[in-house]
């Protein structure tokens, strides 16, 4: 019994020092393997920060996909090049890889974030106010991809880091509308004064809940007025929530994100980088054209021309022969406008919204009977604040006896409202290209001359969206296809779901 007793003891020993080392040994290695640097709990704050430095983009695709389609496109810019380096939207090329670029880079880089960024806080019951904030970033980001492409990976994007969901499924522009327009209401309404505040690391507002929500309501506006062709009846009830609910006032509610000069790419304005490399881009003759006929003196602000001599914008659909014969002053790309580098620096702002465009909105809104304001006074604003919202960029803008005199030649003509709203928003979003984009497929003004380069991939008309990535038709075909058997080809001239004929 004895014996028995110590070998007991002999072993509860043994046992004891065997926990105690291999405690020790998992200690140390667990030491060994952490990283000293490495943040376990990423502030909700910092992952903000990130996301909002994200949305304004790499020149990657705002090299590629907004100046390369969106803004050439729309006849805001020019070049002659016809190879893959400048803009392939100003003759309807197609370079697949500029126009796959924006959802290339949302869906490998962003998404992903935002997913988690949103998983996170809505784990949180005191990240009441990032989880609002999250949701408005949501739909900011997604509603110009879904602009572009139409029908995209939406509930499921970004799950692939958390679900170990890698094939995403398409989802229905109009379920994703619905569920955008669902979640800005929802969100304006979650944002609390007694919560947490988002405090300075807030790159639009820094915490101001107040504009945040006046931001869910403008962004509801715009959408709301983007299913004026597909459900009129829907697109009014959304602008009237909109409105009643309270949309931006003036030039502080503007939502931009600063930028800065060095950094790495995410400090850095994208298009800064963009110009500082690529120096053959010109204002279309379209738009520069547009200004000289109407006397706007923003084309003082815009264009700059390297020879010296008067502005003169360059015609789409030029290539270096057709220049020389056809060019109104010349072979001389120095005779043609460039834009203003001061515009374009790495530190220069990025817009995604502006005061200007909701009261063009509003004047909008007016004119269809959704809204009891004066439409006149609400285009009025908005000419006013567009041609205002160039003093972000450092540069002089139009004095007010400019802006009256502006006005005073260029009447509001209520037998032609709708066409006026649509060129003054064209003007307002130059540089903000997916919503200058969007809004002409869904207005159609101002009126357009297409161009039809030989070998062109629209047939000569203007495109009505952008091409899916062929990587989607090898790692994601399932889903695609589906995409394709509800929207159409996936081809330029396909229409998406709100943009009807």
């Amino acid at each position: 019994m004895k014996i028995n007793n110590i070998r007991t003891k002999i072993i509860l020993l043994f046992l004891a020092i065997f926990t105690l080392s291999t405690t020790s040994c998992v200690k140390e290695l667990e030491e060994l393997n952490s990283d000293p640097n490495a943040i376990e709990e990423l502030p909700y704050g910092i992952q903000l920060t990130r996301l909002q430095l994200y949305l304004s983009g790499t020149r990657y695709e705002m090299r590629r996909a907004s100046l390369g389609w969106a803004m050439s496109a729309i006849q805001q810019f020019a070049d002659v090049n016809i190879s893959t380096s400048l803009l392939p939207g100003d003759k309807y090329i197609d370079f697949l890889d500029y126009s796959s670029s924006l959802f290339d880079r949302a869906f490998t880089n962003e998404y992903k974030d935002l997913a988690d960024y949103m998983a996170r806080v809505s784990e949180d019951p005191e990240a009441i106010n990032y989880h609002a904030a999250g949701r408005v970033m949501r739909v900011l980001s997604f509603h110009r991809t879904t602009d572009l492409y139409g029908d995209i990976p939406y509930f499921e994007a970004g799950l692939g880091y958390l679900d170990n969901e890698w094939t995403p499924s398409y989802d229905s522009q109009e379920e994703i509308y619905n569920h955008m327009l669902m979640e800005l209401e929802e969100a304006a309404l979650e944002f609390s004064n007694s919560a947490p505040s988002i405090g300075s690391q807030d790159l639009f507002y820094g915490g101001d809940i107040t504009r945040w929500k006046k931001l869910s309501y403008s962004l509801m506006l715009r959408l709301g007025l983007r299913l004026v062709k597909v459900d009129p009846a829907a697109a009014e009830l959304w602008v009237s929530k909109a409105i009643a609910g309270g949309v931006m006032t003036d030039l502080n509610d503007v939502v931009k994100t600063e930028h800065q000069i060095d950094g790495g790419w995410i400090n850095t304005n994208p298009y800064g980088e963009a110009f500082e490399i690529d120096k053959f881009m010109r204002l279309s003759d379209t738009f520069v054209s547009w200004m000289q006929d109407h006397g706007d003196p923003r084309l003082e602000i815009l264009s700059f021309v390297e020879s010296g001599g008067p502005h003169q914008g360059l015609p789409n659909g030029l290539d270096p022969n057709t220049l020389e014969t056809m060019g109104p002053a010349g072979g001389d790309l120095a005779n043609y406008s460039q834009l203003n580098q001061a515009l374009v620096q790495r530190d220069s702002p990025f817009m995604f919204m502006t005061y200007a465009e909701v009261e063009l909105m509003l004047a909008e809104a007016a004119v269809r009977g959704w809204y009891s304001g004066d439409a006149q006074t609400h285009y009025n604003n908005g000419v006013r604040a567009a041609m205002e919202n160039w003093s972000f960029y450092g540069v002089s803008t139009p004095t007010t006896a400019e802006v009256d005199t502006y006005l005073s030649a260029n009447p509001f003509d209520a037998a032609n409202a709708i066409e006026m709203i649509g060129e003054q928003y064209w003007a307002a979003t130059f540089l903000n290209p997916w919503e200058g984009y969007a809004n002409w497929r869904r207005i159609e003004y101002p009126v357009l001359t297409p161009v039809n380069y030989p070998g062109n991939a629209t047939g000569g008309t203007i495109p009505r969206r952008l091409k899916y990535p062929d990587t989607e038709y090898t790692l994601n075909e399932e889903n695609v296809r589906a995409a394709e058997a509800r929207q159409g080809p996936n081809s330029y001239t396909t229409r998406i779901w709100w943009d009807k004929n």
